[in-house]
């Protein structure tokens, strides 16, 4: 058993993507999909300023609550967009 855990302790990963059928590609849907999240939270955080606006103004307190909850939504999604990818290096790194 000590031998077999010995073995299996030796493995080691270098991630590279030379020579990768289609790198390339994977990359740029990457870059595609992190493009949406951050229109996807930019608009979240307009119409939830908006609605909140609005709503707050006009006396509908539940309108507002929703508004300040899609504007918060908003911004916690633009974060995560841009933090997602310096956390997961970070946490290889960290792992390695």
């Amino acid at each position: 058993m000590t031998r077999l855990v010995g073995v299996l302790a030796q493995v080691s990963v270098d991630p590279n993507s030379t020579g990768m059928p289609g790198a390339d590609l994977i990359q740029r849907l990457l870059n595609w999909s992190q493009m949406l999240a951050l229109w996807g939270s930019l608009g979240a955080l307009l119409i939830g300023a908006a609605m909140y606006g609005l709503a707050r103004e006009g006396g509908s307190y539940g309108g507002a609550s929703r508004g300040k909850a899609l504007a918060m939504g908003g911004v916690v999604g633009a974060i995560l967009a841009g933090v997602a990818p310096t956390a997961v290096n970070m946490l290889f790194e960290a792992a390695s």
